[in-house]
């Protein structure tokens, strides 16, 4: 009898970059983390999930741009049977996005009223046109809304916090996502469980303050002193986004920014590339080898 090998379905791993203030830095970082994964050989979509003011869908060049993009993915009005209806691609190999495009904030109101709203994103990533990639980053709007809510819910594991080292903005998403969390929790009873928040210091100028900062949040962290501690799982990531010009250039430029600068002369902080590695490593441990080869050939 002829042997039948059975193929374990692949699932891609879904990763809502979140907060609930804006500037933080969640599309300059959502872009410079799907870049490096790129380059690492992972398949990566990029989800602009900043319905009324998007950013990572315009950082990157678009080698395709598709007729349609998240207002009709969440509406489904599109046929995912056809990818070219609704996936860009980049410019960069390996990086698919899928564009915003709801400037008069119409998804708030649709999925607020929706049965399944808060779900829907959840579901429509079912579908076998998203199982093809490895990982999806989903940007987020920075608000709490409905829309928060449906792109945390769409997590497949934790969801990164971008914060920036000042004491109101460390309180204000302690207070505000895990607020937003809270009101999540009787979907519990669906089996849905709540994301794990892995915190990343964005900008970063190593001051006296920032440190000062950190250490209060790795206190409130440690001793459980932040809501439902019971509940949600926080931790804050080693990786530091240092507030360095390179960031901007990155953005500027459309280019991820471990590409712009593999090595520094600089002594107090790490090169982009470097940082950009340490944060892939941390987030993505089983693909460190991966990681490993995209440094040594960059460094070459």
């Amino acid at each position: 009898m002829e042997n039948v090998v059975t193929k374990t379905q692949h699932k891609a791993r879904v990763v809502p970059v979140i907060s609930t203030k804006g500037g933080e830095g969640k599309s300059t970082q959502s872009a410079n983390l799907a870049g490096f994964l790129a380059d690492a050989g992972k398949k990566v979509l990029l989800i602009d999930g900043d319905h009324s003011q998007p950013t990572a869908s315009s950082i990157f060049s678009l080698e395709y741009e598709a007729p349609n993009g998240l207002y009709e993915l969440l509406m489904k009005t599109v046929d995912l049977a056809r990818p070219d209806q609704i996936i860009s691609r980049s410019v960069i190999n390996n990086l698919d996005i899928i564009v915003s495009n709801d400037p008069h904030d119409r998804l708030s109101s649709a999925m607020l009223h929706a049965p399944d709203g808060r779900m829907r994103l959840r579901n429509v990533l079912q579908h076998p046109l998203f199982q093809d990639y490895d990982v999806i980053i989903i940007d987020s709007k920075g608000a709490a809304s409905i829309m928060l809510e449906l792109i945390l819910l769409a997590s497949s594991s934790f969801a990164v916090g971008v914060i920036k080292p000042i004491l109101p903005d460390t309180r204000e998403f302690l207070r505000g996502t895990l607020g937003l969390m809270e009101g999540l929790l009787p979907l519990a009873v669906y089996g849905i469980a709540m994301p794990q928040v892995r915190i990343l210091t964005n900008c970063m100028e190593y001051t006296n303050l920032d440190w000062k900062t950190l250490e209060s949040l790795q206190g409130i962290i440690e001793n459980g002193q932040y809501l439902r501690a019971d509940a949600f799982d926080v931790s804050l990531l080693n990786t530091i986004i240092p507030k360095l010009e390179i960031y901007k250039l990155g953005h500027a430029s459309g280019q991820p920014v471990h590409r712009l600068e593999t090595t520094t002369t600089r002594t107090s902080t790490p090169a982009a590339a470097d940082t950009m590695y340490d944060l892939a490593c941390e987030l993505f441990p089983d693909w460190t080898a991966d990681f490993d080869l995209l440094r040594k050939e960059a460094n070459q």
